[in-house]
C-alpha cells in the first residue's frame, strides 16, 4: 500500500505530463495511462499475497487466480474494444479488471488459510490520507510552476516534491512503528532524529 498507492495516484494525476516528458513527439494516450495506472496497486498487492500463499504451500492458487483474471480480460477485450466510444481504452480497463480479479481471489484464499490481523487504520486509512496530501500539494505546485518554468521541469520538480511530501506525511502520520523503522538500513539513526524532532 505504501509503495503501490502513491505510484498509482501519481501516475494517474501526472499521466499527461509524464508522457510529454518521456515522449514529447508522441505524448497522446494519457487516458490509457491513467486507466492502466490502476493496475499498479492491485499488481503489487497481488504479488505480496502470492508470496504468502506460496510460502504457506498453496502453490496453485496464484496461478488459478491469474488464470481467472486473464479470462475476464479476454472477455472484456472482446466486448469493450469494438465499442467506438471506448476503443483501445477498453484494453486498459480489461487489464485493471484482470488484476483486480486475481487480487480478490488471492486475498480471499489468504484469509481462509491464514488468520490475518490487519489494522485497517494503519494499512489503508493512513496511507490514503498521506497520498491525498501528496496529490493535492504536488499538483498545486505543478500548476504554479507551469507559469514560471517549462512543462518538463515543472513535471520533474513536482514529482520530486511529491516524493518528499509523501515521505513526510508517512512520518507525521506515524504509519511505521519505531521498531519497524529501526529494522530498516540506518533505521536507528533515523529514529534518533525523529525522537529529537519529537515525532516519536
Amino acid at each position: 500500500m505504501l509503495i503501490g498507492l502513491p505510484c498509482t495516484i501519481g501516475m494517474c494525476i501526472f499521466a499527461g505530463p509524464i508522457l510529454n516528458l518521456l515522449f514529447p513527439n508522441a505524448s497522446a494516450g494519457s487516458v490509457i495511462l491513467q486507466i492502466s495506472s490502476l493496475t499498479i496497486i492491485f499488481t503489487i498487492l497481488d504479488q505480496t499475497i502470492n508470496g504468502a500463499l506460496q510460502g504457506y504451500g498453496k502453490l496453485a492458487i496464484p496461478a488459478i487466480a491469474l488464470g481467472c483474471g486473464v479470462i475476464i480480460k479476454l472477455i472484456l477485450n472482446l466486448i469493450l474494444v469494438p465499442i467506438p466510444s471506448i476503443g483501445v481504452n477498453g484494453a486498459a480497463i480489461a487489464s485493471v479488471a484482470c488484476h483486480l480479479v486475481a487480487f480478490s481471489i488471492a486475498m480471499t484464499s489468504l484469509k481462509r488459510n491464514i488468520k490475518l490481523n490487519l489494522d485497517i487504520k494503519k494499512f489503508v486509512i493512513k496511507p490514503i490520507i498521506a497520498v491525498t496530501i501528496m496529490a493535492i500539494c504536488s499538483y498545486y505546485i505543478y500548476l504554479k510552476l507551469l507559469g514560471i518554468i517549462s512543462i518538463k521541469m515543472a513535471t520533474i520538480l513536482a514529482i520530486i516534491i511529491a516524493v518528499i511530501i509523501y515521505s513526510l506525511a508517512v512520518i507525521a502520520l506515524k504509519i511505521f512503528l519505531k521498531e519497524e523503522i529501526e529494522a530498516l538500513p540506518y533505521g536507528k539513526k533515523v529514529v534518533k532524529v525523529l525522537e529529537r524532532l519529537k515525532i516519536y
